[in-house]
């Protein structure tokens, strides 16, 4: 089907005024005026409100510094000459982040893919929404912001899914009425599918949006949708998510030095053997640079699709009014830490959960959002669904969330009240009489008095804790000791308060298939 642009935000059924109701209170006096034996026919009401796009797109797997519109937060190879650090190339969303708002400090909620992207949608923590981790379905009374803008908003929802991490049967699908995930997962595998064919599927069913999904597809139950109903479009991309395969050739020669001819190869068998090297205190710094390479390449590659998915997005008419938010569902360690280098899940530090934030409005309606703002305040990954909700209009507040337009326009100078995190590895101590993450690693940000700061505390190496400030390289607290100590009594506080609401012990509820594709990619221990 050729590619329909709209050409009216008009909802269905509503209604449009005669050309002489545009005249207003003062043609219509003039019209009686100049003899008119009868009056001007009664204006009808006004059509209801149409409501934006909304495009919310997820880079799984992708810190903050991956980008290089966060080039000033760079956590990676302090110790390296700068000149020497395999740098960040993301020139898509650096001109995104020019039209719009950057959130310099952006907060997951858990390294694990579900558990986060159920924050995102749901405007709850780890906490509050009970996803364990990957393999546990979102809980049926837990609910979901596409649900409202599906059943309040007339929004038309559709979903395009680059992974099995966030497959169908994990019920994140609830409100969508396409989601369109990789489909049946390979034997002893996950499926995951390259950003150039998440792109091409996305388009297809942007195109597709008023035809019924082909009979004997996995979406035929869907109807066909109303192509003037306003769109809320979910992407995610995997490719960040090791192994670090997808990118082509010509962008990955632009990050990983031609002459290396050592065993990181971006394969789920080089990661093992980064592993075991900076564990043992071997790992060279050529090889270190290649894998920030093989990284970066698949980074720069979804970085592209983006670029090529709003362009055709935009020949779509999708954009003439839209607010496009790209953001990632947690980040990485690779070989900042000698304890759980080259993965995510057994951490809740700050490289592991610093995140993206990038928000532009497209069309007039979106004529105030900022132009180049940098937001400084830390934000959280529970906000998003509170802040999709009010762009709509349909409300400001989802879940425990906070609508995030008045801390971009300057309305709300309120400092963050706090963000919580959690670790969900090693699953071999999970708890198996109360909340099955209480205890791994969890970390709070608050503000205090030198600014932002994050307590980590590792309950399964003796309740050791660590201050860390929000800065490159989360540099451990340097404040005077009189301000330090109450502002650590304040957080473990604040930890324990979380933890005594924390849910109870849930089991595991996945199957053989899924079990098998998540010990695959090391979500299982």
């Amino acid at each position: 089907m050729s590619p329909v642009r709209r050409t009216s935000p008009a909802r269905r059924g509503s209604s449009v005024r005669p050309a002489a109701a545009g005249l207003g209170a003062l043609g219509a006096l003039l019209l009686a005026a100049c003899g008119g034996a009868e009056a001007p026919p009664a204006a009808a009401p006004d059509p209801e409100p149409s409501r934006p796009n909304i495009v919310l797109i997820s880079m799984d797997t992708t810190r903050a510094d991956a980008l290089s519109c966060y080039a000033d937060a760079n956590h990676w190879g302090l110790a390296v000459p700068a000149d020497a650090r395999p740098a960040p190339a993301t020139p898509v969303l650096d001109a995104l982040a020019a039209r719009g708002v950057r959130f310099q400090w952006a907060l997951s909620h858990a390294p694990t893919t579900l558990s986060s992207h159920t924050s995102m949608l749901s405007g709850r923590d780890p906490h509050r929404h009970a996803v364990v981790r990957n393999g546990y379905p979102v809980p049926a009374d837990v609910p979901l912001v596409t649900e409202r803008l599906a059943t309040e908003g007339g929004y038309d929802t559709l979903a395009v899914i680059g992974s099995s991490a966030l497959e169908q049967k994990m019920q994140l699908d609830r409100g969508f009425r396409r989601y369109l995930d990789p489909g049946p997962q390979p034997a002893g595998g996950m499926l995951m599918l390259p950003a150039d064919e998440v792109t091409r599927r996305a388009l297809a069913a942007v195109d597709a949006r008023q035809e019924a999904a082909p009979a004997g597809s996995p979406e035929a139950a869907a109807p066909a949708a109303d192509g003037a109903d306003p769109l809320f479009l979910f992407v995610h991309y995997y490719d960040p998510h090791m192994p670090w395969r997808f990118a082509p050739d010509r962008v990955r020669q632009r990050f990983v030095p031609a002459d290396y001819s050592g065993p990181v190869d971006g394969s789920m068998q080089g990661v093992g053997w980064l592993t075991a090297a900076r564990k043992a205190g071997k790992l060279r710094y050529g090889d270190a640079r290649a894998a920030r390479g093989h990284y970066l390449a698949e980074v720069a590659w979804v970085d592209e699709q983006i670029g090529a998915l709003l362009a055709g997005l935009d020949a779509r008419g999708v954009l003439d009014d839209a607010l496009v938010i790209v953001t990632s569902d947690h980040g990485e360690v690779l070989d900042e830490s000698a304890v759980h280098p080259y993965s995510h899940g057994p951490e809740a530090s700050l490289v592991a959960l610093h995140v993206p934030l990038i928000m532009a409005g497209m069309g007039s309606r979106f004529a105030a959002l900022p132009t180049g703002r940098v937001v400084g305040r830390p934000v959280r990954l529970m906000d998003l669904a509170s802040t999709i909700l009010s762009a709509t209009g349909l409300g400001a507040v989802f879940g425990d969330g906070t609508a995030l337009q008045p801390v971009w326009s300057g309305a709300d100078t309120r400092p963050l009240d706090h963000s919580f995190a959690e670790a969900t590895k090693p699953m071999k101590s999970e708890a198996t009489t109360a909340w099955n993450n209480l205890p791994m690693e969890r970390s709070v940000v608050v503000t205090g008095p030198s600014g932002p700061a994050m307590l980590v505390a590792r309950p399964l190496r003796g309740g050791q804790t660590s201050l860390h400030q929000l800065a490159p390289g989360a540099p451990a607290f340097a404040g005077p000791a009189a301000q330090a100590q109450p502002l650590v009594q304040r957080m473990i506080g604040l930890l324990r308060q979380w933890d005594q609401n924390a849910p109870a012990f849930r089991p595991a509820e996945y199957d053989a298939e899924t079990e098998a594709a998540l010990r695959q990619l090391g979500y299982l221990d």
